[in-house]
C-alpha cells in the first residue's frame, strides 16, 4: 500500500496510474512521428507537442478513472476490461474534441489524434495484460502471516483473501494454544506459535507479519524483532486493516489506537480550502441546476399529491440539528407506520421519485444546505436523531461521525450501498471513520469524481 495525499492506494493502482500516464504521454509524439514521417528527434516545436500530449494524458487518465479502471478491488474479466477500455477511449475522443473546440491551441491533427488513440489504447491494454500476469505470479505476491486466531485475525484474513487477484496471499496464522496447531480457521491454518514467527516467515517467504493479537503473554517480542531485523515488515492489525480496506475496524477498537495512530489532524488551511470549495461549488451548482430543479419540481407536483420538497431534521456537526431539504420522492404516508430505513425497490417510492433517486436529482436542494454551512460537499451522511441514538447504543464509536459536517456525498456513500440494517450501518461507519481520520482536500476531490461516475452510471440508488 502507498500513502499519498492522506489516502492509501493499492500498489497496483498507484503503479498503473504512473505507468499509464507515461504511456499516454508517449502516444502523442509517437503518433506525430509516424503521421509526419519523422525520425527520432524530428518533432514540431517542443512546447506544442508537450501541450498536446499533456492534454491527451490528463483527459485519458480521467476517462480511465471514470470507468472504474483504477478500482482494483473489483475483479474484472478479460471481456469486462476490454469493454471498459473501449468505453474510456470513446469518451476520451469526445472529450478531447470538445476541449479542442474550447481551446484551439491544444488542437492536433485528425490523423495524429486517431493514431494517438490507437497507440494509447494498445499501450494500456498491453500493460494491463502484463500487470495481470505479474499479480498472478507468486514471485510478486505479498505473502502475509497473521499473529493471532481470533475474530479480528480471521476478518483480516478474509479481507486479504478477497484481494488474491491483487497478489495478496495468507500464509497462515500463529497461535500459542497447542490445541489450535494445524487447525484450519477459514482456509489458511495455524502453522505454528509466535516464538516461531521469524523461522516460519523465512521458510514461507513472508513479506509482512500482521499482529492481530496484542495482549501481553500472547506475543514473542524477540521473534517479532527478529522478523523486523531480517527485513520482514511487522505491522499492527488495525493499521494494516485500514490500509488494505479503506476502513477502520471498530470491533474491539481501543481509544489508545485512535489517539496514537496517524491521522485526525487537519490544518486550518485544509478546512478553509474545503469550505471555500463548498461555497463555490454549491453557488455555481444552484445557478446551473435551477432549470432542472424547476422541471423536477413540476414533475413531482404532477406525479403524486403532496408538497414538492421533503424537509426533515438531521444531525449536523457536533450533534446540532438542522433542516435537510430534498425533492420529495416518496408518498406522503411513507412513514405512517413509523420511521424505517429505505430498502432496494422500496414500494413507498413514487414513479418520479424512482427516477430522481436514481439520477440523484432529489438531492439538488441540499446544495442550499451546503451553501449555508449545515453540510459540506463531502462528509458522512446526515442521519436522523432516532437512528443515531439507536446506533450509538450498539456501537459507541458511532458518535465520532458527528465531529465534522455531514456531506452531500462521502467516502462511505461511494464505497458502499445504502444502509438498511444495523450491520450495514456499521460497515459504513468504518468507512466514515477512515474519511475523518484521513481527511484532505485531495480525498474530497477524488470522492467527488467517484460520485460523478456513480451518478452517470446510475448505481447505488434505492
Amino acid at each position: 500500500m502507498i500513502r499519498l495525499f492522506n489516502r492509501y492506494w493499492a500498489l497496483p493502482a498507484a503503479v498503473s496510474l504512473t505507468a499509464e500516464g507515461l504511456l499516454l504521454l508517449a502516444a502523442v509524439p509517437l503518433a506525430i512521428q509516424l503521421r509526419l514521417g519523422m525520425g527520432p528527434g524530428q518533432l514540431p516545436p517542443r512546447s506544442t507537442v508537450l501541450t498536446d500530449a499533456l492534454a491527451f494524458t490528463i483527459i485519458g487518465l480521467l476517462c480511465l478513472y471514470a470507468n472504474s479502471l483504477y478500482d482494483f478491488g473489483e475483479r474484472l474479466s478479460s471481456r469486462d476490461l476490454l469493454i471498459r477500455l473501449l468505453r474510456a477511449f470513446s469518451v476520451l475522443a469526445v472529450a478531447s474534441w470538445a476541449l479542442y473546440f474550447v481551446i484551439p491551441d491544444v488542437q492536433t491533427g485528425r490523423g495524429v489524434f486517431a493514431l494517438a488513440l490507437v497507440f494509447g489504447m494498445s499501450f494500456v491494454l498491453a500493460w494491463r495484460v502484463v500487470l495481470r500476469w505479474l499479480l498472478r505470479s507468486e514471485g510478486f505476491a505479498e505473502r502475509v502471516m497473521i499473529v493471532g486466531s481470533d475474530n479480528k485475525a480471521i476478518d483480516i484474513a478474509r479481507e486479504i483473501l478477497a484481494r488474491k487477484h491483487l497478489g495478496y496471499r495468507v500464509v497462515g496464522f500463529l497461535d500459542d494454544d497447542p490445541a489450535l496447531q494445524g487447525v484450519s480457521l477459514i482456509n489458511p491454518r495455524v502453522i505454528g506459535t509466535t516464538a516461531q514467527a521469524c523461522d516460519l516467515a523465512l521458510q514461507h517467504g513472508v513479506t509482512r507479519v500482521v499482529v492481530a493479537a496484542m495482549e501481553r503473554g500472547h506475543l514473542s517480542m524477540d521473534a517479532l524483532l527478529a522478523c523486523k531485523t531480517n527485513g520482514i515488515r511487522v505491522q499492527e492489525g488495525y493499521s494494516y486493516y485500514e490500509q488494505l480496506t479503506g476502513k477502520i475496524m471498530v470491533e474491539g477498537l481501543r481509544k489508545s489506537w485512535l489517539i496514537f495512530s496517524d491521522g485526525f489532524v487537519v490544518s486550518r488551511g485544509t478546512l478553509f480550502a474545503k469550505r471555500l470549495l463548498d461555497v463555490l461549488v454549491a453557488s455555481l451548482g444552484l445557478i446551473l441546476a435551477l432549470p432542472f430543479m424547476l422541471l423536477v419540481a413540476l414533475a413531482v407536483r404532477l406525479d403524486s399529491p403532496g408538497p414538492v420538497f421533503f424537509r426533515q431534521e438531521r444531525l449536523g456537526r457536533g450533534g446540532r440539528p438542522f433542516t435537510l431539504w430534498k425533492f420529495r420522492s416518496m408518498r406522503t404516508d411513507a412513514e405512517a407506520g413509523g420511521a424505517r430505513w429505505a430498502v432496494a425497490g422500496d414500494p413507498r417510492v413514487t414513479r418520479v421519485g424512482r427516477f430522481i433517486r436514481k439520477t440523484r436529482l432529489d438531492e439538488l436542494p441540499q446544495l442550499w444546505n451546503v451553501l449555508v454551512g449545515d453540510m459540506s460537499l463531502v462528509g458522512p451522511r446526515p442521519e436522523r436523531r432516532m437512528f443515531v441514538d439507536q446506533l450509538k447504543e450498539q456501537c459507541p464509536w458511532y458518535e465520532q461521525r458527528l465531529v465534522i459536517r455531514p456531506g452531500l456525498t462521502g467516502w462511505a456513500q461511494v464505497k458502499a450501498p445504502y444502509a438498511s440494517t444495523f450491520e450495514e450501518s456499521i460497515e459504513k461507519l468504518k468507512l466514515d471513520l477512515y474519511y475523518i481520520k484521513n481527511l484532505s482536500l485531495f480525498l474530497d476531490i477524488s470522492i467527488l469524481l467517484s460520485t460523478a461516475r456513480i451518478v452517470l452510471l446510475g448505481r447505488g440508488a434505492r
